[in-house]
Parts: structure tokens; C-alpha cells; sequence
């Protein structure tokens, strides 16, 4: 009789739990992934382009891919793109920030322009490259 009474709450109990099933991009789109924040952190107003090239990295490692024998990495160039301004000693070099939508774009929303003058840093984000360049996309 004790078998039984183990057997019946053991079913009882299995019947009423169930786990949701996992969704890694349902997951991934409710968060946003800061990419290059320690690298923007160590940049200063002021420091020459290859300064900022030597803190930020040749390349972004933004994820994995599975070949035999192991994983290898999936990188984009750092920056991502860059533009120059002729004639004005103006380059906006545009750095991943973060990955807002998995989507396998890489949007303006997603990128941090970072401004230099003749070689120098003098600051970073869409308003300062917006009003150096009309045509720039803003964020």
C-alpha cells in the first residue's frame, strides 16, 4: 500500500510541473549588449587616433560559431566604418556600442560615433557628428 501511495503522488507531482520552453532570441531581445564599454571608458578627450586604436582594437568579437573542433569567434572590424570629412581635418570613426536588435544588421542605434580633429579626440555621439555633416545619419 505504501508502494502505491509513492508511485500515485510521484505522477501527481510530474503531471504539475512543467518548465517554459527556452527561447534564446526572445531572451537576447528583451536586453540589450553592451559591446566595447570598457574601451569607450578609457577614452579621453585629447588622445590621437592611434591612441584610441590601440585601447579599441582591430576587431569586435560579437560571438561564437561552432567548427570542428571547437568554437571560433565571429569578429567585425573596430571601428566598424569611419568617414572623412574633406577638408575640414574632421574623421568620424563609428564603433559598435551595443547590440539592440539581434537581427544580424549592424544599425546607426547600435553604433557611437567618435569624433576626431586633426588626429585628436574631441568627443563622441550622434549630435556632435550630426552637426559636423548634414548628411550623417542620426541614432
Amino acid at each position: 500500500m505504501r508502494s502505491t501511495w509513492i508511485i500515485f503522488l510521484s505522477l501527481a507531482l510530474s503531471g504539475c510541473a512543467t518548465s517554459p520552453v527556452y527561447n534564446p532570441m526572445q531572451v537576447t531581445t528583451q536586453q540589450e549588449i553592451l559591446l566595447n564599454e570598457s574601451g569607450f571608458k578609457a577614452l579621453q578627450d585629447g588622445m590621437g587616433l592611434d591612441q584610441v586604436h590601440q585601447i579599441m582594437g582591430q576587431e569586435l568579437v560579437i560571438g561564437y560559431e561552432f567548427q570542428a573542433p571547437g568554437y571560433k569567434p565571429l569578429t567585425v572590424p573596430n571601428p566598424y566604418k569611419s568617414q572623412v570629412i574633406k577638408a575640414t581635418g574632421y574623421v568620424i570613426e563609428y564603433y559598435i556600442e551595443a547590440i539592440r536588435q539581434p537581427d544580424g544588421v549592424v544599425s546607426d542605434n547600435e553604433l557611437l560615433p567618435l569624433v576626431f580633429k586633426n588626429g585628436k579626440l574631441i568627443g563622441r555621439g550622434w549630435p556632435l557628428a550630426n552637426s559636423l555633416h548634414p548628411s550623417i545619419p542620426s541614432a
